[in-house]
């Protein structure tokens, strides 16, 4: 199948778990639809009786495609339920989990579609592995890139590394394989532009109210996404303090900060009604950030992002001269290299430092010392001219060489 036939049969895969069937859309159909393998392994496809714009439906579909999912019998793929108690059991925040598991469910469909074992897996696996997942539509829509497949090759030398450990396999294939990352893209900075043109599509009527509540919040302190969903008892008007409980890291990196003026009087009329948190945010089973890919996508902001917002805070406090150790107390950093990464210096920010630290200086005449040309005796002192070793003759005038080729 040519590559324009498959995208226009699947626009994206919606999800896919431990199964091998997964739901799609089509642009021509208004409800979901579920490629299977059938028990004589040959794919297959249905529709079912689930509507695209319903998301209550979409967990429907999904059960769906898990009862008519087929797992692979053979023996290579069957006890791989350590891996899974290896990630579970494995030492890092909630989030990070979530995405070890994500890999390892991409890792898994490969080798289904592939019939190879986790000990199959060699470099040019790995690079087989690195195309077919990039050319894989992403839950949501869209491609993965060439870094995020790394990243689940990545885990799956941790998990190599591990079963070798706990004696579950003996390959080191995997051992050596190394390769280059792509330039990522650096989030670019919010202009005073930009943030006019979000604040008057946000306060459209058809923009929820909790978008631009998550907004403002980001803008004025430059939180992450979920940190500003706050419980207004963490927020103090009579101090003057508001109070992040559970931002990156857990509840140990909890902090409080001064509550920005902008924010005042929002937050006061919140405390006037009987809410208990900033926001809520949509219903289950949808991606917030989803709706803010979209939203930029419309006001013609593509390359902004919802973080983009954080980074434009940190450079903001960077440009205003604040103390880098003040900054990233204010944004709750622990790392001076992450915080410097979150840094954009142009052109006009340099503007006013370029000539630090250089003395001031007598403009210079192209071609010869300043304040007289090179066919002009030198002021007295300067060690060129009369006198000195280092000029035997007066230099040649223009008149001089006028003469010798004969312009006249």
């Amino acid at each position: 199948m040519c590559p324009f036939s498959f995208f226009f049969f699947c626009f994206w895969v919606i999800c896919y778990d431990h199964y091998v069937a997964s739901i799609y859309k089509r642009f021509d159909s208004p409800w979901y639809w579920i490629r299977y393998k059938t028990k004589d392994g040959r794919w297959a496809s249905k529709a079912t009786r689930y509507r695209t714009d319903n998301t209550l439906h979409r967990a429907r579909a999904r059960q769906e495609a898990a009862d008519l999912s087929v797992h692979e019998q053979d023996k290579r793929s069957k006890d791989l339920t350590w891996v899974d108690r290896l990630i579970e059991t494995h030492q890092v925040a909630d989030n990070t989990r979530i995405y070890y598991r994500n890999s390892w469910r991409n890792l898994i469909r490969f080798m289904s579609e592939r019939k190879i074992a986790l000990e199959d897996f060699t470099p040019a696996t790995a690079h087989d592995y690195i195309a077919w997942r990039t050319a894989t539509p992403r839950t949501g829509g869209g491609f993965v890139g060439r870094n995020q497949a790394l990243q689940d090759i990545k885990i799956l030398k941790w998990i190599h590394r591990n079963g070798r450990l706990l004696g579950h396999m003996t390959s080191m294939a995997m051992v050596d394989f190394r390769s280059r990352k792509s330039p990522v893209q650096r989030k670019p900075v919010f202009t005073e532009q930009d943030i006019a043109r979000c604040r008057e599509a946000l306060a459209s009527r058809y923009i929820p109210d909790w978008m631009s509540t998550s907004f403002e919040i980001a803008y004025h302190t430059g939180c992450r996404m979920k940190e500003t969903r706050l419980p207004l008892s963490c927020i103090d008007l009579d101090a003057g303090t508001m109070t992040f409980p559970e931002p990156k890291g857990g509840l140990g990196r909890a902090y409080t900060i001064p509550i920005p003026d902008g924010l005042i009087p929002m937050f006061r009329k919140m405390k006037a009604t009987p809410r208990s948190h900033t926001l809520e945010w949509p219903g289950a089973g949808t991606k917030v950030s989803c709706y803010w890919r979209r939203f930029f996508n419309l006001i013609g902001l593509k390359k902004h992002s919802f973080h983009g917002l954080r980074v434009t805070r940190v450079t903001n406090l960077r440009r205003a001269g604040i103390v880098q150790a003040v900054a990233m107390r204010l944004v709750n950093h622990s790392s001076t290299l992450v915080h410097d990464l979150y840094q954009r210096h142009s052109v006009e920010d340099l503007r006013n430092y370029v000539n630090a630290g250089l003395p001031p200086s007598t403009p210079q005449t192209p071609g010869g010392i300043s304040g007289h040309a090179p066919w002009e005796n030198p002021p007295e002192g300067t060690g060129f001219g009369r006198g000195h070793t280092l000029s035997h003759k007066r230099p040649t005038a223009p008149e001089d060489l006028k003469a010798g080729y004969n312009c006249a």
